[in-house]
């Protein structure tokens, strides 16, 4: 049977190691690229920003090709960023969920176990 304490360390350890390595991939993503990652939110971040932007010009009274001229910057995102993220969120973090509740699980382990007396001649 498994100590109560390993069952509830090891899937916290796979969520605090996915919130940290998003925020660690994301930011790494911004340094090297100058942009944000494109995350879902950030996408309908994007797409909530155009509809905005859109609506705007409607009220302002621009024309119809003008207002059809306000593109989404995520559509021009290339292709290789994108699967390159893709890789990055999917296979790099889970590898990291992975090893973080291997460690808490064999480091609780080893905290909870029962140690022998010490023998004392």
């Amino acid at each position: 049977m498994a100590n109560p304490i390993v069952s509830i360390a090891v899937p916290v350890a796979g969520l605090v190691a996915a919130a940290v390595g998003n925020k660690a991939a994301a930011a790494g993503w911004g340094a090297l690229f100058g942009e944000d990652a494109p995350t879902a939110k950030a996408q309908k971040a994007a797409q909530k920003n155009v509809a905005a932007q859109r609506k705007q010009a409607k009220k302002d009274g621009l024309s119809k090709a003008e207002i059809e001229a306000i593109k989404d910057p995520e559509d021009d995102q290339p292709i290789w960023k994108l699967l390159l993220w893709a890789t990055i969120s999917g296979v790099l973090l889970q590898g990291l969920r992975v090893a973080a509740k291997r460690g808490t699980k064999t480091g609780v382990e080893r905290l909870a176990s029962r140690r022998p007396r010490p023998n004392r001649g």
